[in-house]
């Protein structure tokens, strides 16, 4: 198995991550007055438009790609700001940027930064059992190589619904992007994303959960690419921030002739509590 100095920096920075985890797990020390709570912080990062800015750093793992049986590596930076429009709605501003490590048909590797993909929800400050956010997804055609970029400006709607009773947080987040721009060699872009999701808190911040990441290309022949996840995730004191790490892992329920086989995730997620 051939492994590129991409794969190795990613690998060594979750390397120091894991290890760096279980002193934080350690570090429980009691949260300021006023501050939330672990059990708090986790149901809070299980809700896509919480009031609560996080910076995750989400390392993926795409196991048996292509005749080699090659792995494809995914770093998304998936930054979260949410901002109080008035005193009824928020504006939650969700971007998504990958770089990715993707193996080529003649053995090499292409490396560099995918499309961009922002999402600004706009939710409402109260809300009752029902947790909704809806708003426009917009992907930005900057990626660095063209195989790992449409070159194209996209849009349409997106909207995320959940539901928190108890210890569960069960919801599902949804878009469909059409392309209106760019490159006229390159293909239309028709794709749409859904995302269920259930977790279960066992409390002191610490969470179990399922969640399918469901990509259909509408324009291809092989449409569905769709990883089943199954995690744990526990949020704790790193120093004196509060960070929840996730460790997930699972198969390809659906995957193009050539596609990942299962896939292996790890993430941080570095939590700032108003």
């Amino acid at each position: 198995m051939k492994v590129d100095r991409f794969q190795v920096a990613l690998l060594s920075a979750m390397v120091l991550l894991l290890l760096l985890a279980p002193a934080a797990v350690a570090q429980q020390a009691a949260p300021a007055a006023g501050a939330p709570s672990a059990a708090e912080l986790a149901k809070q990062t299980q809700n896509p438009v919480a009031s609560l800015i996080s910076v995750p750093f989400q390392a993926n793992w795409d196991f048996g790609l292509g005749d080699r049986e090659a792995v494809g590596t995914l770093l998304n930076f998936q930054p979260v700001m949410p901002f109080s429009l008035n005193k009824s709605t928020n504006l939650i501003l969700r971007v998504i940027m990958p770089v990715m490590s993707q193996p080529a048909p003649d053995g090499t590797r292409i490396n560099g930064l995918g499309d961009v993909l922002m999402t600004p929800f706009f939710s409402p400050q109260k809300t009752g059992s029902i947790i909704w956010g809806i708003g426009p997804a917009i992907s930005l055609p900057v990626a660095t190589n063209k195989s790992l970029g449409s070159e194209k400006f996209s849009l349409g709607p997106s909207f995320v619904v959940l539901t928190q009773p108890g210890k569960f947080t069960i919801g599902t987040l949804f878009n469909q992007i059409w392309s209106v721009a760019g490159s006229k060699d390159r293909a239309d872009v028709s794709s749409m994303y859904v995302q269920p999701f259930l977790n279960y808190n066992l409390g002191g911040g610490l969470a179990v959960g399922v969640v399918s990441e469901i990509s259909v290309n509408w324009k291809a022949d092989e449409r569905v690419t769709a990883p089943l996840l199954f995690s744990i995730s526990k949020v704790a004191l790193l120093g004196h921030r509060p960070v929840n790490f996730m460790w997930g892992v699972g198969p390809m329920m659906a995957s193009p002739e050539g596609g990942a086989e299962w896939r292996f995730r790890f993430q941080a997620n570095f939590l700032y509590p108003r």
